[in-house]
């Protein structure tokens, strides 16, 4: 059947070189075309590199490649399809739009020219080790596995937008070099461009193991894609240097996507609103463009996101509007992180993060679970940003924190701390922070905090007061409410001026009884006691305890205040001064005695409390 190929082959294509005709032997009993000597992948014979010292037998043109493929003659080759090993594909292959029936396999194989496979239908396509120009294979089916692997290298760009892939995407081992001037008009800058691609197994750019591992220079371009399962570039290397490096934005990806185990990138990373189970970037470098290191804005996580011992620099970590459930940043280094807006279901973990001092968080109108994060980690003042930011508690929801040696500060003194850190005094963060005490039954720590609030805001508005005058009443004001009441936070401060007051008056109401200052306001009873030094037997009994109570709680009256009172004239003529001294303090009992109440119950109701 070799025979009858060969001899079928058109006159315009003869004379066929040596490897044409192994390729026509070896297509229709399914073996591997093997143009070299032998097919040892360490003989330096087979290196694509040093193709350029391949004698002209090695060669095989893509005129043939396209007569054996796409005429009748189809039908002649083997269902393992065709397996070229170390030969050279001189010209423009051109399968587009084509139905391909069976396997093609280049090993080790240097094309010169552009492959086209735009459109066309195949069941697994697999170029390992082979060194190519441009591929466009946009809008292509594969009903199994693209493998561009173990040493492949493109110099101009691989284009699978729009590409339909049965099993799993491959260019592990591989390496991407970007270069313009093609023969296709691709309007494309990508060294590696899957945008849009519908994968039904799973992406490996890259692995971790060193043989394995990708170089891709140019942007790689995963825009819209869907990928059945994972998205894996471990260990990969991404350079577009002040460019985009990873496009994946509106990504869909059913698995995890990796970008951990020294994965290495310049430029930015980019997956906005996309859609992943987990998102690990442990271990990862992000080299910005300068503006941007990664961003996943609006993006969906479903379970984790963990960028342990990640590196962040030349750009932001921008994870605005972010739904997760967890989010984990052990030993990082950071320079923004931005997570407004994001929504985090349980944890949100910032611990042991490199040289925090350089970095700057920005929390504003994001939700947690809980915030576990160590103080040494916390960066300079003016560097966070809390205000709307809204958690349950502190710890790790849900270890919490036993297997971390930084265990996480919830004491109120270091959460004030760290909510100063907020230069811009956001209200907000108090309020929120007294409601996580207020939630676990920590009432003294959520007034506290709410105190806290009320004396920063009485500061402020000193500050703002233009006026000297003003500014001093204000001043004054504020002072009293906060030694008197708390600013309505610390009330017992009210009880204790109120005992002192009851006190000094019950010295003052016995000193003033037994001097004859305090006498009964009865006209008969005065005269009597004025006479025997008592009261008559009929009149109520005088009682300094209640009278000190009645003169300073001005709600409560047992009669006691109403039929004695201090007399407007002293009884003992050596000390005219004394009787006025007594009466004077306790007018002044009394007077504090309304006053301490009126704010007392202000300080119940709120109305001296701030209404920002």
């Amino acid at each position: 059947m070799s025979e009858s190929l060969i001899a079928l082959v058109p006159d315009r294509l003869l004379p066929l070189s040596e490897a044409e005709k192994r390729m026509l032997e070896s297509a229709t009993k399914g073996e591997p075309a093997i143009c070299g000597q032998n097919d040892l992948d360490d003989d330096p014979e087979n290196a694509p590199g040093n193709s350029e010292n391949w004698l002209p037998s090695r060669t095989i043109r893509a005129d043939i490649l396209e007569w054996l493929c796409t005429t009748d003659i189809a039908s002649k080759v083997s269902r393992q399809g065709i397996h070229i090993y170390a030969a050279k594909i001189s010209g423009i292959l051109k399968f587009a739009y084509t139905p391909i029936s069976y396997p093609l396999r280049f090993q080790r194989c240097v094309f010169t020219h552009d492959i086209s496979f735009k459109n066309a239908r195949i069941p697994s396509l697999i170029l390992d080790g082979s060194w190519t120009r441009t591929i466009l294979a946009d809008g292509v089916d594969v009903a199994n596995n693209v493998l561009l692997i173990a040493g492949f290298h493109s110099f101009g760009q691989v284009l699978f937008r729009d590409a339909k892939i049965g099993g799993n995407f491959r260019t592990d081992g591989a390496s991407f070099e970007y270069a313009s001037g093609t023969t296709f008009d691709l309007q494309s800058e990508n060294s590696l461009g899957c945008d849009r691609m519908n994968v039904s197994g799973s992406v490996f750019l890259s692995k971790a193991e060193k043989p394995a591992r990708s170089t891709f220079k140019g942007e790689v371009g995963l825009a819209g894609a869907f990928i059945g399962s994972n998205l894996e570039c471990d260990g990969g290397t991404f350079h577009n240097q002040g460019k985009i490096a990873i496009r994946a934005d509106r990504i869909k990806v059913i698995g995890a996507v990796y970008l951990r185990n020294q994965f290495s990138c310049k430029g930015a990373v980019r997956f906005l609103n996309a859609q992943m189970d987990v998102f690990d970037c442990s271990s990862g470098t992000f080299d910005g463009d300068g503006k941007i290191a990664l961003i996943a804005q609006d993006a969906t996580i479903t379970k984790l996101a963990n960028f342990n011992g990640a590196v962040f620099q030349s750009g932001d970590a921008q994870f605005r509007g972010l739904t997760t459930g967890d989010v984990t940043f052990r030993g990082t280094k950071l320079t923004l992180l931005d997570l407004r807006y994001a929504t985090i279901r349980r944890a949100l973990l910032l611990k042991r993060i490199v040289d925090p001092q350089q970095s700057s968080w920005d929390f504003r109108n994001a939700s947690a679970g809980s915030v576990d994060d160590d103080q040494k980690s916390w960066p300079n003042p003016g560097s966070l940003f809390v205000d709307g930011f809204s958690y349950e508690g502190f710890g790790n929801a849900v270890t919490d924190s036993q297997d971390d040696p930084d265990n996480c500060p919830r004491d109120l003194k270091s959460r004030l701390v760290w909510v100063t850190l907020d230069t811009r005094n956001p209200t907000h963060a108090y309020k929120q922070l007294a409601s996580v005490y207020s939630k676990v039954g920590d009432t003294l720590n959520s007034r506290e905090t709410l105190y806290a609030l009320e004396s920063l805001l009485h500061r402020l508005r000193i500050g703002e007061e233009p006026w000297a005058i003003f500014k001093l009443a204000q001043w004054a004001w504020s002072q009293w409410l906060r030694l008197t009441i708390g600013y309505g936070y610390k009330l017992s401060r009210s009880f204790w001026w109120l005992l002192l007051f009851s006190t000094l008056g019950y010295a003052v109401s016995c000193i003033g009884y037994r001097d004859r200052v305090i006498t009964p306001t009865d006209k008969d009873a005065y005269t009597y006691f004025t006479q025997h030094g008592q009261a008559p037997d009929y009149y109520p009994r005088f009682s300094p305890f209640v009278f000190t109570i009645e003169h300073s709680v001005p709600a409560i009256n047992f009669g006691i205040s109403n039929n004695w009172s201090a007399d407007s004239v002293a009884q003992i003529s050596a000390h005219p001064c004394y009787a006025s001294s007594i009466r004077n303090g306790l007018l002044a009992q009394r007077l504090l005695g309304w006053i301490l109440s009126i704010f007392f119950i202000a300080g119940i109701t709120g109305l001296v409390k701030s209404d920002k």
